[in-house]
């Protein structure tokens, strides 16, 4: 049987945002903007400004393979002082965005302000931190829940586990990902694309073949949604994954990549 390993490998390479890209350049020139401004706005308000999720994780896409891409920077401000409700503080970062961006768009959208440079969304979560008590020296980090809640958050739990879960199956669980959420946003995204990782990162991989971990992967997603449409969409994957199958027991490698992009872009 033949196989598409490495053309696997080289599709989830095209989506990823390499560090010599134009778009990872445009990228770290924006983030280093936004944290100057930040810093000049709001000072010592501010205790930390922290880069977190998929872009962290290298598990984003670039802008032409989707287009819901975003980079999350979290601002941890200096709450015992302010003491402002999740409200004040996405009120005042919007007040932000709109002084020194205001070439750009910028809106709120819960929890957190998304800010548009250069056709990539940055999205500002506002936050803050408290030792929990008496007897521990962890600090508990809290994003804005709805207008007058906080909720608990660990903005680097995730990114840990996935790391030992990728390094546990040969480096190819974030390729995995990768490919996944290409697939995702080529069929109008049915599964939410933090849910589609936590999803992935949660399945048994034994091994370390990219091939066999993308169609067990495939076949480990749920197909029971929230909406019938959805759940159409990831049993038209299943089926096309297992045409792709197919193509390769019969040593059709053309078939087999003809099937594959009814999948991936």
């Amino acid at each position: 049987m033949v196989s598409i390993e490495n053309y696997l490998k080289k599709l989830a390479n095209e989506y990823y945002i390499s560090k010599d890209s134009t778009e990872k350049n445009k990228i770290e020139k924006s983030l280093k903007n936004i944290k100057s401004k930040l810093s000049q706005e709001f000072g010592d308000d501010i205790i930390a400004i922290v880069e977190f999720g998929s872009y962290v994780r290298k598990t984003n896409l670039p802008r032409d393979f989707d287009e819901k891409s975003d980079i999350d920077l979290m601002i941890v401000f200096n709450h015992n002082r302010l003491k402002w409700n999740p409200s004040t503080y996405r009120k005042h970062l919007l007040e932000f965005t709109g002084i020194h961006f205001s070439n750009s768009i910028s809106y709120k959208s819960s929890p957190t302000v998304v800010l548009e440079l250069n056709y990539l969304k940055y999205d500002l979560v506002p936050a803050f931190q408290r030792d929990e008590g008496w007897f521990t020296t962890s600090m508990v980090m809290y994003i804005p829940e709805n207008d007058t809640e906080w909720m608990e958050t660990d903005p680097h739990g995730f990114s840990k586990k996935l790391d030992r879960v990728n390094e546990g199956y040969g480096y190819n669980v974030k390729r995995i990902i990768r490919l996944l959420k290409a697939w995702n946003s080529k069929a109008g995204y049915p599964i939410t694309s933090y849910f589609l990782e936590k999803e992935i990162a949660d399945m048994n991989f034994s091994g370390d073949n990219l091939e066999e971990g993308f169609f067990y992967a495939i076949k480990k997603l749920s197909s029971y949604r929230s909406s019938n449409s959805a759940s159409k969409k990831i049993e038209s994957l299943k089926t096309n994954s297992e045409k792709v199958k197919d193509c390769l027991r019969n040593n059709d490698i053309d078939a087999a990549k003809s099937w594959l992009h009814r999948i991936l872009p």
